[in-house]
Order: C-alpha cells, then structure tokens, then sequence
C-alpha cells in the first residue's frame, strides 16, 4: 500500500487528420534512462482536473485548449510508484488537436508525433501502455464518428 497519495492529470494529444499521438521525451535521472510520455502533472487534491490539464499541456507544449476540447477516457486511473511508495490518482484525457506544432517545455528534451502501432514500444512505463490502450480506443471511437 501507498504511504500518500498524489493527484496528477495524464493528457494524449491527438492529430486525427494523421492519426498520431504526442509523446514528450522525459531526460535521464539517477532512478531512470530517458522516457517517452504523454502530458502529466500534478494537481491539488481539490483542483478541478480539466483546469488542471489545460495548464498542463499549455505548460509543456504550448499548445492552448479549453475544458471542453478535452475528452475523458478514465475518470480515475490509479496505481503505485514502488519506489516512492506514492499511490497516483489522475484522470486520463484525450484532446484532439489541428496543429502539430509545439513548444517543448524545459522540463523536456524533445517532443514527436507517433502513430498508433509505434507508441506502446516508445512508452517508458507499463501503466502508459495501458492507458494508451483505452486512449487508442477512444480516438478511434472519435475517427469512426460521423
């Protein structure tokens, strides 16, 4: 069991005109090599968590997207960083986007487009492979909507 618990947001950024998803390469630390993810941050425990991706993802893509443009995939996906022994709680969202430019965060060393079948074996963690699974369901949901 955790010893705390940490609210966090997880957001994919999603071009349905190419069908790719936004990863962000993460730098190495003295835990971990390099990693690819999508958009994450912390949240307040009582912060809404809409608000709290659109800061996110304009904080470390620039790109810009209101609360509404945000599709929810799980409401609550949570699991245990075993190291830390830090329970993360975050909502996962979807948020189609026109644009393929983006801004990369000092806090990242790079940021690149993957289409579907190549993001699973870029992704650094198994709890991103599994919310990517959800993720790539509903973005296809959204592509065979009429």
């Amino acid at each position: 069991m955790a010893g705390r618990v940490k609210y966090s947001i997880e957001c994919w950024l999603y071009h349905p005109r190419s069908g790719r998803f936004l990863l962000l390469l993460c730098p190495a630390t003295s835990v971990h090599g390099e990693y690819w993810q999508p958009v994450t941050g912390g949240r307040l425990p009582h912060e809404d968590p809409r608000a709290a991706c659109v800061r996110e993802v304009e904080e470390e893509t620039g790109v810009v997207l209101s609360p509404e443009s945000l599709h929810e995939v799980l409401e609550e996906f949570c699991f245990c960083i075993p190291e830390t022994q830090v329970e993360l709680r975050k909502p996962v969202y979807l948020a189609p986007v026109k644009a393929t430019s983006v801004r990369v965060s000092a806090e990242h060393l790079e940021a690149a487009w993957f289409a579907p079948d190549e993001v699973p074996r870029h992704l650094g963690w198994d709890s991103y492979r599994q919310t990517f699974a959800a993720v790539r369901l509903a973005a296809q949901r959204l592509a065979d909507a009429p």
